[in-house]
């Protein structure tokens, strides 16, 4: 069955075909996937399940946590079938690891509610197997002088979509920083959405990628401001390395503005590896595949910085090239 999802909010000539994208998916509803999780929460099986993917489903697993301290979620695709919502609500400072591995279909909603003056570092990592489709969705509502840093570490599966809907309050801050290899055929679709509502917001999109084989990339990203979000800050980036001249990469970064003193800046950066860094690094004894990957973490590291279990998403990094 054709599905046209993860639908841009700001279309653009169809010309350029980043607007939406088109996938033939034959979807067997299963019996839904356990999630384990390492703290306290309260869970149950809802009906009509939807994101702003819009990828629609009968029944979901709903989880509602109220997050404080360490927390940690990993979902395993034991029945190869997942359809959830992670509805996590930030009352005080909160570090969040979320995992999804396994093998098959994910389809996952995760909400992060940050109240007032609350603090957060939240990592999702996709290692799901390279057969698999998963599918993210965060919807996020960003409370006055809260600070929400949220990393997502996405390299599983052929088909990957990928959704971020966020609303900031006055002096808030929301960071999402996005990390992706695309390998083989993968087909990979970036689409997200920061709202500067309140005064002194400050919202910030920082990703990177790499892309190899014939992979496949559409990345679409708007920062918006609103009326009454004067002073506000929207910053927005995309570093994304090409490891093969059949591989594809499209970008649409988008400023949208109906306030007059606010600061929006995007910029976008797609290209082949560097053959001086590649030379240099070849003359000192290093192998080439070797240097290759050096340099692609050279070009994450502004992600990874931002990641608290940096080593490990190294190490995760180096075991999916494999």
């Amino acid at each position: 069955m054709k599905y046209i999802l993860n639908e841009t909010p700001i279309r653009t000539s169809n010309n350029f075909k980043i607007n939406d994208i088109t996938l033939d998916l034959n979807i067997e509803e299963k019996e839904l996937s356990k999630i384990n999780i390492k703290g306290e929460y309260k869970e149950s099986i809802k009906e009509n399940f939807n994101s702003k993917i819009n990828l629609k489903h009968n029944k979901y697993r709903y989880i509602d946590i109220e997050a404080s301290g360490d927390i940690e979620i990993t979902s395993e695709l034991e029945t190869n079938y997942l359809v959830d919502q992670i509805n996590i609500n930030i009352k005080d400072n909160s570090n969040i690891v979320i995992r999804y591995t396994g093998n098959g279909y994910n389809n996952s909603k995760i909400c992060i509610n940050a109240s007032k003056y609350s603090k957060a570092n939240i990592t999702v990592i996709n290692l799901l197997s390279k057969d698999s489709i998963s599918l993210i969705s965060f919807e996020n509502s960003i409370d006055e002088s809260s600070d929400i840093n949220i990393n997502f570490i996405d390299l599983g599966g052929k088909i990957r979509l990928s959704n971020y809907y966020s609303v900031l309050e006055r002096n808030s801050i929301n960071t999402f920083n996005n990390l992706y290899i695309g390998k083989e055929s993968d087909r990979i679709d970036l689409n997200y959405y920061m709202v500067n509502k309140g005064e002194k917001s400050n919202s910030n999109i920082e990703i990177a990628g790499a892309l190899f084989d014939q992979s496949n990339k559409s990345f679409k990203g708007i920062i918006d401001f609103l009326e009454g979000s004067k002073n506000a800050i929207g910053y927005e980036n995309e570093n994304c390395l090409l490891f093969s001249n059949t591989a594809i990469s499209k970008s649409l970064p988008m400023l949208l503005c109906h306030e007059e003193d606010v600061s929006g800046t995007h910029s976008v950066s797609t290209g082949k590896v560097d053959e001086d860094k590649l030379f240099y690094l070849t003359s000192k004894g290093i192998d080439e595949e070797e240097a290759k990957y050096l340099i692609m973490i050279g070009n994450f590291n502004k992600v990874l910085d931002r990641v608290n279990n940096k080593e490990e998403i190294i190490e995760i990094i180096k075991r999916s090239l494999i």
